[in-house]
This record gives structure tokens, sequence and C-alpha cells, in this order.
């Protein structure tokens, strides 16, 4: 018993370093994606005096207290959140290596909960909830949770639409059908998000001029970006049917049952964003201006996707109850009260952060 417990201790301790630098990398995402800047080049600078980071001083968590929270250069204070989200995401992935165990499953939960925390920082700080990682994050859990349905451990909470989708007998190969609505799911991911971020633009940008002016600038969609994410969804929809075609008779139970969980996960996407997309629209006409942003919305289908319909529907409860209790303690002292906007998305996912850990 000692032994393996030892051995857990370790790989815990690894998690935690290697999520300690994944969370270093966040922060440059947090902080250069609002601004529409590369998260590759030019390397990690300090944005006061545009000195680069050294070596020794960009090393997680230990470099921040090195400096005591100053540039080496100009003596500018570092935000306390570089600290703060090298930590969190640290003990994110260390809670979920000792919760799923060292598995292949712990990895999409790592990758899935580190979105989440650039998430979080990024609509807390600037109401935003970017394209470049809602969009990925639909195509990215939809992935997942059919790799976790057939070669791993299939998410618990879900949404069985297959019954007329997939093959009768577990035993036969899986088909055409499967390999054409498996593909056309994640070929489809990104193009149906694409396609709310121009219903919008057509429905509601009478009440809002600067959508008018600024169209696919303020929506965050730069066409190069798109594009490879549509290829990317492409390309994994094809891989799929490919892989349906040439490996499904030798492996008929792996596949059938990741094909099962990625329509699950698409009618998860589907039933946790669509019915908030109609209250969201309904608001818009009665009211004419927004309840809901729509980053909240491709978020939520991403959430469905990943945790199924019922667990995302579990974290928009839980984030609405925080969301309201943070309203009525600090939003009222605030100039326009209970109508300042909201960062509705951060309370989303640290919900969706606390569900992803209690679920076994």
């Amino acid at each position: 018993m000692e032994e393996p417990m030892y051995l857990m201790g370790g790989l815990v301790g690894l998690a935690f370093v290697v999520g300690a630098v994944i969370g270093s990398f966040l922060n440059v995402v947090i902080h250069r994606l609002p601004r529409e800047e590369s998260v590759v080049y030019p390397g990690s600078r300090c944005p006061a005096c545009g000195e680069p980071i050294r070596v020794r001083d960009n090393v997680p968590i230990f470099g921040y207290l090195w400096l005591r929270g100053r540039c080496r250069d100009c003596r500018a204070p570092i935000p306390f959140r570089y600290l703060l989200v090298e930590g969190a995401t640290g003990m994110l992935f260390a809670a979920l290596v000792w919760k799923t165990g060292p598995t292949g499953d712990v990895l999409w939960e790592m990758a899935f909960g580190a979105a989440l925390i650039a998430l979080f920082v990024i609509d807390a700080r600037d109401r935003l909830l970017p394209n470049k990682i809602t969009y990925p994050l639909l195509l990215f859990s939809l992935l997942a949770t059919g790799w976790r349905s057939g070669w791993g451990d299939p998410i618990q909470y879900g949404i069985d639409l297959t019954v007329f989708l997939t093959t009768s007998d577990p035993q036969v190969a899986p088909d055409w059908t499967a390999a054409g609505i498996g593909g056309g799911l994640l070929a489809l991911a990104a193009p149906s998000l694409l396609f709310l971020d121009r219903l919008d633009l057509l429905l509601f940008a009478k009440y809002f001029d600067w959508e008018e002016e600024s169209g696919e600038e303020e929506a965050g969609v730069q066409w190069g970006w798109l594009v490879s994410i549509l290829g990317v969804g492409g390309l994994a929809g094809v891989g799929w049917a490919i892989g349906v075609d040439r490996w499904g008779a030798g492996d008929p139970l792996a596949w059938n049952g990741a094909y099962r969980g990625l329509v699950a996960a698409g009618a998860g996407a589907i039933v946790a964003s669509v019915p908030l997309w109609w209250i969201r629209a309904i608001y818009f006409y009665l009211r004419g201006t927004e309840g809901m942003g729509l980053g909240d919305i491709k978020l939520m289908a991403g959430l469905g996707a990943f945790l199924g319909w019922q667990g995302a529907w579990a974290v928009l409860l839980l984030g609405s109850l925080a969301g309201t209790a943070y309203g009525l303690l600090f939003l009222r002292r605030q100039p326009e009260g209970l109508r300042t906007p909201l960062p509705f998305g951060s309370f989303l996912t640290a919900g969706a952060l606390l569900f992803l850990l209690q679920i076994s």
C-alpha cells in the first residue's frame, strides 16, 4: 500500500509542476489574446518597459517570488494574477491526477480545465470570451467525449440519442451511418458557432451601432485563424470517417462506443446552448439590450459536449446563483447598480471546474 501511495504522490507533484508551466503559458494567452496579439511571438517580455524576461526569471511561481512581484529592469509591478494563474493551474492538474489517476482520461480533463482557467480570467478582466478559445473548445470537447466513450471512461452525464443513429448490434462493424454522422458532427462544430456569430449580427445589429462598424474585429474572428479552425474541424471529420471505415471492423465495440459518445456530446452541446440562445433572443427583442453575451452561449456548447447536458445545466444553475449573489453583494454600489455588466462566463467556468473535480 505504501508504494502505490508514494508513487501517486510523485505523480501528483509532477502534475502540479506541469500545471504551473501550462499556467505560465496561460498568462501569455490571457494577456495577449484580447489584444489580438500572437501568443507565440515575440517571447515573454515586460508589458511596461518591453524588456525580454530572462529565463531564470520566467520559472513558474518561483520567478514571481524571486522578483518580489516587480520587473527586474523597470521595477514595474507584475500583476498578482500571474502567480494565481500558475498556482491554480498547478493545483487543478494535481487534483485531477489525484481524482482520475494516471490515465489517458486525465489528459483530456487537464486540457479542458486549462481552457476554462484562461476563459475565467479573460472574462473577469475584459468581459470577453474569445472565439479563439470557444470555437476550438467545442471541437475539442466532441473529440474528447468520443475518445473517452470508446477507449476510456465515458462521461457520467450525457444523453443517448443514438438508438436510431448507431448500429443495433455492437458486434457489427460501424457502417456508413456512424462514419457520416460522426464525421459531420466534427466537421460542422466550428461552422455552427460561426453561424451563430453571423446570425447575431443579422438579427441584433440594429441595437448596437458598433457591431455594424467593427463587425468581425469585434466578434474576435480573424479570417486566417477562422480558416484554420474550420480546416481542423474538417480534417477531424474526415479522419473520423476514415477511422470508422478502416479500423471499425477490427474494434467494433470501441468504435461503436466512441460513436455513441460523440453523438451524445453533440446532443449535449445543442441542449445546453440552443435554449439559452432563444432566451437571449427573446430578451433582446423585449428589452432592446443584451441580457447574456453570445460568448456565454458558445461556452455552454463546449460545456455541454464535455460534461453532458445535465452537467452543463447544473453548471448553469450554479453559475447563475453565484452571479446573482455577487451582483446583490457588490454591484449595488456601482453607478449602474444591478445593470452593471457581469462576467457571467467567469461564473460558468468556475462552476464547470468544480463540477469537473467532483465527477468520478
